[in-house]
C-alpha cells in the first residue's frame, strides 16, 4: 500500500507589503506549485501555456491556453497540469474584497465591479473574445509599474463585468472550512489522484493513506467537495477525456481506457451524466465549432 507523506495545512496567507495594495506573480514552471488551497482573497488567474484539470469549489473541468478564471474569497480550488504538458505558466492576481476601502466598489460608477465581485459565491469563467482581450491586457502587466498596475487590475474589472458571455462555475453557495489535519488530508487526496487517475483507485486504499476509515474518509471528503468519492474521479477522468477528444484523433475507447475507465458502457454512461451528450456528438460539436459553424445540438 502506498503511503501519502503528510504536508504543511494548506490555508494560503497572500504576502503583501507597503508598496502594493494587491498580490500579483507570473509563474513559469513545470507544475503549478499550489496545492488544494483556499485563501481570504479573491482571485483572477490566467493560464498561459499548460494543460491539465481545474478544480474550484464544486466545479472540475479541464483548462488549456487562455484559460481565465476568476474565484471568490475561501473557495478551495487548485489547478493540476497533466503529466505529458511541458510547462505550466500562468499570471495570477489576488486582492482582498476591502483592498480599496470598504467602500469603494459600493461607488456608483463601480456598481458593474461589484455585480461581478458578488455575482457568483464559486467562480466564474468567461466567453472566448473576453479571453483574448484580458489576455492581451494581462500581458502587459509585468511592464507596468505600480500605479499602472492598479489602474490595469481596475480597467480588467471593468472589462470583465461587461462580458455577455459569464459562465458560473459550480453550485455551491457557502465556504468550505477546514482544519489543519483536514486540509493536509484533502491537499494529499488530490495529489493522489492527479499522480494515479489513470489506473485503478480503490477509495479503501485512499482513505487508508490518509489514516482515515472509509465511513470517516467518505464525510470529510463529501464535506470538501459535496460529491461523494467515485463521483469526483469520474469527473476528473471525464475532463481528461474532453481534452484529449478536443486534441487528439485517437478513438473513442482508445481515450476511456486511457484515462482510466474499465467498462466502455460505464465510460459512455457517466460521459453523458456528466457532459449531458455522447462523446461522439461532442467531438463532433468542437469540430463543427472549429470550422466556425454553427454549433449542432447536444443529445
Amino acid at each position: 500500500m502506498r503511503r501519502i507523506k503528510p504536508q504543511r495545512a494548506e490555508f494560503e496567507k497572500i504576502i503583501t507589503n507597503e508598496q502594493q495594495s494587491f498580490y500579483w506573480r507570473h509563474v513559469v514552471r513545470k507544475q503549478f506549485s499550489a496545492p488544494y488551497h483556499f485563501h481570504p482573497e479573491f482571485e483572477l488567474i490566467h493560464i498561459r501555456q499548460g494543460r491539465g484539470r481545474r478544480l474550484v469549489g464544486d466545479s472540475i473541468g479541464h483548462f488549456g491556453p487562455d484559460d481565465l478564471v476568476f474565484i471568490a474569497p475561501n473557495v478551495p480550488h487548485i489547478w493540476q497540469v497533466a503529466p505529458e504538458s511541458p510547462k505550466a505558466e500562468a499570471l495570477y492576481i489576488q486582492f482582498l474584497p476591502d483592498f480599496l476601502g470598504a467602500d469603494f466598489f459600493k461607488t456608483p460608477e463601480m456598481q458593474p465591479v461589484l455585480e461581478l465581485l458578488t455575482a457568483a459565491p464559486g467562480g466564474v469563467t468567461f466567453s472566448a473574445p473576453m479571453r483574448k482581450e484580458i489576455s492581451a491586457r494581462l500581458k502587459e502587466f509585468p511592464t507596468l509599474n505600480q500605479s499602472e498596475r492598479l489602474l490595469a487590475l481596475l480597467d480588467i474589472l471593468c472589462r470583465l463585468s461587461r462580458d455577455p458571455g459569464i459562465r458560473h462555475l459550480g453550485k455551491s453557495t457557502t465556504p468550505v472550512r477546514l482544519n489543519q489535519r483536514e486540509e493536509e488530508r484533502i491537499s494529499q487526496v488530490f495529489k493522489y489522484l492527479n499522480e494515479n487517475l489513470t489506473g485503478a483507485i480503490s477509495q479503501a486504499e485512499v482513505a487508508r493513506s490518509v489514516r482515515l476509515s472509509s465511513s470517516a474518509f467518505s464525510r470529510l471528503f463529501k464535506k470538501t467537495t459535496r460529491k461523494c468519492f467515485m463521483q469526483v474521479v469520474n469527473e476528473l477522468r471525464i475532463a481528461q477525456v474532453c481534452r484529449l477528444l478536443a486534441e487528439t484523433d485517437r478513438t473513442v475507447s482508445e481515450i476511456a481506457y486511457g484515462c482510466g475507465f474499465e467498462s466502455l458502457p460505464n465510460f459512455h454512461c457517466q460521459f453523458r451524466r456528466i457532459m449531458k451528450t455522447s462523446p461522439g456528438k461532442y467531438r463532433q460539436k468542437l469540430a463543427t465549432i472549429a470550422a466556425g459553424k454553427p454549433a449542432p445540438t447536444s443529445g
